[in-house]
């Protein structure tokens, strides 16, 4: 339950043209509890606004940082699960958008592959700080 339930989905959404790929996505367009729409653009704002583990800069990852937490001998999940406990066997959205054409990349971490989907569909999301 709660804000960072792990059953929680999200369409892709970013406003800003310079990230977006130039297509913003679709807003509130997942599935979750909550006062805010379910988006990944909205559920960035609301895990800042939270204060998650003392900080206000999560992000979205890109396509590169979520492929690099894939344990290639590992699969349904494709996670240590010592260090990412409660991952899904399911898609995540990366930040990563494809100009122009409306979609974004994902990794699945079913056997930890990437592909990219249209903005609309509603996947999971999996927060991160600092970066490369």
């Amino acid at each position: 339950g709660g804000l960072r339930d792990r059953e929680h989905t999200y369409s892709w959404y970013d406003p800003d043209p310079t990230t977006n790929g130039g297509e913003p996505g679709t807003p509130d367009g997942g599935t979750c509890g909550g006062d805010i729409d379910c988006d990944t653009h909205s559920f960035v704002q609301a895990v800042n606004a939270e204060g998650l583990c003392g900080a206000d800069d999560w992000r979205l990852p890109s396509s590169r940082e979520l492929l690099s937490i894939v344990a290639n001998d590992r699969f349904e999940p494709a996670v240590d699960g010592a260090y990412f406990p409660s991952t899904r066997s399911a898609r995540y959205w990366s930040s990563s958008a494809r100009a122009f054409s409306g979609t974004a990349w994902y990794v699945f971490f079913d056997f930890g592959s990437t592909n990219s989907s249209y903005k609309y569909y509603a996947w999971h999301v999996r927060l991160v700080r600092a970066g490369w």
